[in-house]
């Protein structure tokens, strides 16, 4: 599943600021056709709205939907990673 769209970045209650973004979640699989969980991965952009946060707390987009995805920033220039799935 795929989400995409225009959202807000959170650090807690203080708004970060405005962004496009790309969730996705792939199903994983062992040999065998064994399901084996949930990967999810974000991209954010631009990612200099969230590069200041490395090293920082999770953060939180807000999605176009109403959903929400906990991220946190992996390195200087803003690459992103998923933590858990959208909720």
């Amino acid at each position: 599943m795929t989400y995409r769209g225009s959202g807000k970045v959170y650090k807690e209650q203080q708004f970060i600021g405005e962004v496009e973004y790309e969730v996705r979640q792939t199903r994983n699989f062992a040999r065998g056709g064994t399901p084996t969980g949930l990967e999810t991965s974000i991209r954010i952009s631009p990612p200099e709205v969230v590069a200041a946060y490395f090293g920082a707390d999770r953060l939180t987009l807000h999605m176009a939907d109403g959903k929400k995805q906990n991220f946190i920033v992996q390195t200087s220039d803003g690459h992103c990673i998923a933590t858990g799935g959208p909720y």
